[in-house]
């Protein structure tokens, strides 16, 4: 018999009611980053924010931010390196040792 795959209902929940987070880069000038939540950090040379389930860095020399709307970021400058952080991994490694 034939296994079936589990679905999750919160995973198809996600996905239909666009929660996901998206990243679009242009080359290495500009990225928009789509369903962010909050702008963490912004200096010249990182760019961190914060989505549903990631933590989301940006590297380089120059960026700055160009518009913030619906929950949308567009990122712009000479992008050198992009960092996606589990949310839940970053909890766990600044929790350990604490009881």
């Amino acid at each position: 018999m034939a296994k079936i795959p589990a679905l999750s209902f919160f995973g198809k929940t996600r996905e239909l009611l666009y929660l996901q987070s998206y990243i679009r880069i242009n080359d290495n000038t500009s990225a928009l980053i789509e369903n962010c939540r909050q702008i963490y950090e912004c200096t010249e040379v990182c760019v961190r924010l914060l989505t549903g389930r990631f933590e989301i860095e940006i590297w380089g020399s120059g960026l700055t931010l160009s518009s913030f709307s619906e929950n949308s970021v567009m990122v712009r400058g000479m992008i050198e390196q992009v960092r996606l952080v589990s949310r839940s991994s970053r909890r766990t490694e600044n929790d350990s040792g604490k009881y």
